[in-house]
């Protein structure tokens, strides 16, 4: 039997004041688990039913603890140690140098790792640096860990962690700076002692202040704003946009700033992932300059004969290539693969496939988990598929390259960054880019030249 719709309609105002008022995107999806997590709220809160529940939220109240039970219910709290090897690839090799050196005159360096969970994340920070400096004495580095759950801040202190939290990390570095302690690992004092913790709440906090949060050189919130309603993300970007000093560099999920205003951030784009760094003045790209969308042919070094199941079809049209109706799955896909849930994902994109088999967004992200798990084969076999299925991904032939690159053939990836450089040149330069973010035509462009010159 049908639900009642009042309770239908109900449910839904109660998800769009979750989202208003406290922060948290409810997507259509979680329709079961918004019915679970409002019951529990409404026997926790000793009130009549879920009508009393959202005119508590629609209310005055001060809804910070509100905020917390609902974080812990709605958001994963996934984390463990250099999670995302690619983005801490880029931190040791690039941002951080970088930083030091920017700093070396002042011997300071300032890091954020806003909504921290248990403090995995910036525990990394610490060790990432101890491993870049031979001797920190003469510098003041303090690395700050904030989070809305005060039991994740209160584990995040302790420093002990189970095996769980190393899925990620190499036995060269956990003997480093860790020692057993019966079934658990204890992180070496030293390092705890450079990374403090506290309470945060941004969507609620002030920030920056005159204390602690003001001109840092690094914020970290990462896989925080995938939970998010939109309005809440700009408005916590901004303000981090605001805490952030001058060149100061902001890192999130992979695509989680996709399509939102930057103001004064600079999208910078790398191989591993795309920073934000804040510049003085807010930056306006060039007036668009009006074009025709893309048709370009695949490249000729993928023949229908190297792409398996799609050997035999006929080059899909624009509108199967852009079906709607997957949309909201790819949108759960997405989510999971940031979560650190690369299994649920790829079963959302396989299922997607099997329904939508010339819908090009599923295979590219089946590509990127099996670069994740380090199987590089099966990546370029799915990015040939996505090149064939929409000859107009720039992103596709961008990763591609990479691979090839790291295969050892130039030559291969020159043709992938030229062709991307030929489309990119179609579009208009204040466009953004699919599937980076919110980068534009423009930012990747910069980036896509770069490649080509540096082997030429």
């Amino acid at each position: 039997m049908d639900k009642p719709a009042i309770e239908e309609a109900l449910l839904k105002r109660t998800g769009n004041l979750i989202a208003s008022r406290i922060g948290f995107l409810v997507l259509e999806q979680d329709e079961p688990l918004l019915r679970k997590i409002v019951a529990e709220r409404v026997r926790a809160l000793n009130l009549s039913g879920a009508e009393e529940y959202g005119q508590w939220l629609d209310s005055d109240e001060d809804l910070r603890h509100e905020r917390e039970e609902l974080a812990v219910l709605l958001t994963t709290g996934e984390t463990y140690f250099f999670r995302d090897s690619g983005q801490y690839a880029l931190l040791q090799d690039r941002i951080l140098p970088e930083l030091l050196e920017r700093r070396k005159a002042l011997h300071t360096l300032y890091i954020w790792c806003a909504a921290c969970s248990s403090g995995e994340e910036a525990y990394s920070l610490a060790i990432l640096l101890d491993e870049l400096m031979a001797d920190q004495s003469q510098w003041n580095i303090q690395v700050l860990g904030t989070d809305i759950n005060h039991q994740a801040i209160e584990k995040a202190r302790q420093g002990i962690y189970t095996e769980w939290s190393f899925r990620n990390m190499s036995a060269e570095r956990r003997q480093r700076y860790f020692h057993r302690r019966k079934n658990t690992w204890v992180l070496d004092e030293a390092i705890r002692d450079r990374v403090r913790f506290r309470l945060g709440d941004l969507v609620a906090d002030e920030f920056p202040t005159a204390s602690d949060l003001h001109d840092q050189d690094l914020i970290l919130c990462r896989n925080t704003f995938i939970y998010m309603a939109r309005p809440v993300v700009s408005r916590i970007a901004d303000k981090f946009t605001e805490t952030l000093a001058e060149g100061g560099i902001l890192i999130t999920g992979h695509g989680e700033l996709y399509a939102h205003h930057l103001g004064k951030l600079r999208s910078r784009v790398f191989p591993e992932a795309i920073v934000y760094q804040k510049v003085s003045e807010p930056f306006f790209l060039p007036a668009a300059v009006p074009t025709v969308v893309p048709t370009a042919a695949p490249p000729t070094e993928i023949p229908p004969a190297l792409l398996d199941s799609h050997a035999a079809v006929d080059q899909p049209a624009a509108a199967e290539i852009h079906d709607t109706t997957a949309v909201p799955e790819m949108q759960r896909a997405w989510r999971y693969a940031n979560q650190g849930q690369p299994d649920r994902a790829a079963n959302i994109c396989g299922d997607m496939v099997a329904a939508h088999p010339l819908v090009a967004e599923p295979h590219y992200l089946l590509a990127l988990l099996a670069q994740e798990r380090g199987d590089f084969a099966e990546a370029k076999d799915l990015l040939k598929k996505v090149i064939y299925l929409d000859p107009s991904l720039i992103a596709a032939y961008l990763d591609l390259g990479d691979l090839y690159a790291r295969e050892g053939y130039p030559a291969r990836a020159g043709k992938m960054r030229a062709t991307a450089r030929d489309l990119l040149k179609t579009l208009p330069g204040d466009e953004q880019v699919k599937l980076y973010g919110a980068s534009t035509v423009n930012t990747v462009m910069q980036y896509v030249e770069h490649l080509l010159s540096a082997h030429v």
